[in-house]
């Protein structure tokens, strides 16, 4: 009997195989989570280091099947597509499907610029928004290409893909970066009233839903992304918005400011506040008896100038307010130095080094 069961087990390799076929993998994974930015307190240059802009709009992951078919998902892993359908023509402006790119949806301003407060209200619009606010795809990363998963890749390889995808129409662009030379990028793009760098390393691979240390947000103003943690509504028909950020994960007041000025992003906010303030505390350090509290759901991007000894903010000004962000991350965190590897305040003249600081890197072409 010991003899008989161990030839059952027995593998016999030379058997012909079974008439059976595994499942073919999908053409494209459902969702992913965004890879996301450790604040970074200056900018540097380090030769392992690619810099571009960090644009101004809403982040999103651009899906395109087989087909053409596109799906766009917020960073909150929520679906977008019906409110920018401008972007369903997504697909034919790209070499190859299946894919799935990392950028932001933008509105840009006259001169071509992406303007967050014009983003704001187009997010509130939706496709109603489109011919008076049309929206372009600023991609900066590839995370699937071809049926398989580049995750594992190292930055260098994604963005030459990238490039090899992204053709030259407005819709979907894939701006330029610069290689080692953030410190002049940063001059460049401060110079063209640009908010932001973002600084990858370029051997790293792609880290869903993490805060990676191999990507920096080099702030060139400063602004802050904060829950919209209540609202209270003054005497003179004026409203303000009540400010908060994590804190060792306790939501911690941050400040006021005055309420958003377009009418439609007001009447907005607070339709989608009505449903929001059952059974809610203050935020940790509020002193505030007049507000109505909400649960975590809206975030406001405020432009401010410091902060207090305290962690508030110092007068801040309303930019945006948005459903498209993860509140979870409207962390208040300090900016970490520039990393070991990079080299700062080294000089190099760019008549002997030139950089892509052209329309490329620094200007999205405006949507058709």
């Amino acid at each position: 009997m010991t003899d008989g069961r161990r030839a059952m087990r027995h593998r016999d390799d030379r058997a012909e195989p079974l008439p059976l076929q595994l499942p073919a993998p999908p053409p494209l994974p459902g969702r992913i989570a965004p890879e996301v930015a450790v604040p970074c307190s200056a900018p540097f240059d380090g030769e392992r280091w690619r810099f571009s802009i960090d644009w101004d709009g809403s982040r999103a992951l651009l899906f395109v099947g087989a087909g053409g078919d596109v799906h766009l998902q917020s960073e909150r892993l929520a679906d977008l597509t019906p409110r920018f359908p401008e972007l369903l023509g997504a697909g034919a402006a790209l070499r190859g499907s299946p894919m799935v790119l990392d950028g932001v949806v933008a509105v840009l301003d006259p001169r071509g610029r992406p303007d967050l407060e014009s983003l704001g209200l187009r997010l509130v619009l939706g496709g109603d928004g489109a011919d008076q606010l049309p929206a372009v795809f600023l991609a900066a990363d590839v995370l699937h290409v071809a049926g398989a998963s580049t995750l594992s890749w190292p930055l260098d390889r994604r963005l030459a893909t990238l490039s090899e995808c992204v053709g030259e129409g407005a819709m979907v662009q894939a701006p330029d970066h610069v290689e080692g030379r953030g410190l002049a990028f940063a001059d460049a793009a401060a110079e063209r009233g640009l908010t932001a760098l973002l600084a990858r390393r370029g051997d790293a691979p792609y880290r869903p839903g993490m805060a990676s240390p191999d990507r920096l947000h080099v702030a060139l103003r400063q602004r802050a992304v904060c829950v919209v943690a209540g609202i209270e509504e003054l005497p003179d028909e004026r409203w303000e918005i009540v400010l908060a950020e994590y804190v060792a994960g306790t939501l911690t007041f941050s400040g006021t400011v005055a309420g958003p000025r377009h009418d439609a992003v007001h009447r907005w906010l607070l339709a989608g506040a009505s449903g929001l303030g059952a059974h809610v505390s203050a935020p940790a350090g509020s002193d505030d008896v007049g507000a109505r509290w909400l649960r975590p759901a809206f975030a406001a991007t405020v432009a401010h100038h410091g902060r207090l000894p305290n962690g508030r903010l110092r007068d801040p000004t309303l930019i945006a307010v948005r459903d498209d962000v993860d509140v979870a991350w409207c962390v208040r965190r300090e900016a970490v130095p520039p990393p070991d590897d990079s080299v700062r305040g080294r000089f190099a003249p760019t008549v002997l080094m030139p950089l892509p600081l052209g329309d490329a890197a620094l200007s999205p072409r405006p949507a058709r």
